[in-house]
């Protein structure tokens, strides 16, 4: 994986993460509290399964997912090619840290020392999945879980990018056409971030369009993982439930959660309405 178009992408995602390192967690919606609280959950529960010591964190960023799993981990090891990111973790607390500058694809984790494997909002920033999948499988024990989530899926990514930027939309969907198909165009506005760098840096949403469950699975069983289940998150709509003006936060919840079981029961045909699409990988 020396190729000159992953150097670019991993050049890119240098770039694009070095400027924005200082105001990452004010800017990305997955720092939101509700959001930590879902992934707190997750955590806490794979953690408990797996009884887990040690975690490995791929692309940690600035430690969105280290400084969850520290209440509940005693050794976490993070992993991210950028290094103003990785100078934002805050590492105090009960775990021991500790943090590695290098690409997830090549990175050479101890084989079979890891409990749990997380990318969280992630996969999405590589040129190529496969190796960081390899890293994970080979870090994890047997029976060791590979847990990521909030990566694009491919076939919301599909249904949007089909449609007309002016077109007659409800506001839902035209405030989700700017999001995923023209989100360049505003970091380079608002950040001066050329736009043609920042789709390399999410190469995985602008280039590929997301995931896609069936191509996934099979990557992640011929990785080594016996078995994988996967989840999708955040259904069109959401967020207009979840900040409704006039209830209390009890109710907007109530209401939200209710779309989301009934979308859920109506899988697969309901795929395409939500945004990001996530899994846990169990190693065989």
């Amino acid at each position: 994986m020396t190729t000159a178009k992953n150097d670019q992408v991993i050049a890119a995602n240098i770039e694009v993460h070095s400027r924005l390192a200082a105001i990452y967690e004010k800017t990305e919606p997955h720092f939101r509290p509700e959001n930590v609280r879902f992934v707190e959950g997750r955590l806490r529960e794979l953690a408990s399964k797996t009884q887990a010591r040690k975690l490995l964190d791929l692309g940690c960023g600035t430690g969105f997912v280290i400084r969850i799993a520290r209440q509940f981990v005693p050794e976490i090891h993070g992993v991210d090619v950028t290094a103003a990111m990785l100078a934002q973790v805050d590492r105090s607390g009960p775990a021991v840290i500790h943090l590695h500058q290098h690409d997830t694809g090549t990175f050479p984790a101890e084989p079979g020392t890891f409990d749990l494997v997380t990318a969280y909002s992630f996969l999405h920033h590589l040129y190529e999945v496969v190796p960081t999948l390899r890293t994970a499988a080979n870090a994890l024990r047997p029976g060791g879980v590979f847990y990521a989530d909030l990566d694009p899926n491919y076939y919301f990514w599909q249904q949007i990018e089909s449609l007309e930027r002016n077109g007659d939309y409800a506001p839902i969907v035209r405030r989700e056409i700017e999001a995923v198909a023209h989100k360049d165009e505003e970091m380079q506005r608002t950040h001066g971030i050329d736009a043609e760098v920042f789709s390399h840096a999410e190469y995985g949403k602008d280039f590929l369009g997301g995931f896609r469950e069936e191509v996934l699975r099979e990557q992640l069983r011929e990785a080594g993982f016996a078995r994988v289940d996967f989840h999708y998150y955040w259904f069109l709509g959401q967020a207009t439930l979840v900040n409704a003006p006039g209830q209390t936060p009890e109710e907007r919840q109530r209401n939200a959660s209710l779309v989301d079981e009934t979308l859920r029961a109506a899988m697969p045909l309901s795929r395409p309405l939500y945004k990001y699409v996530g899994f846990t990988a169990t190693k065989g």
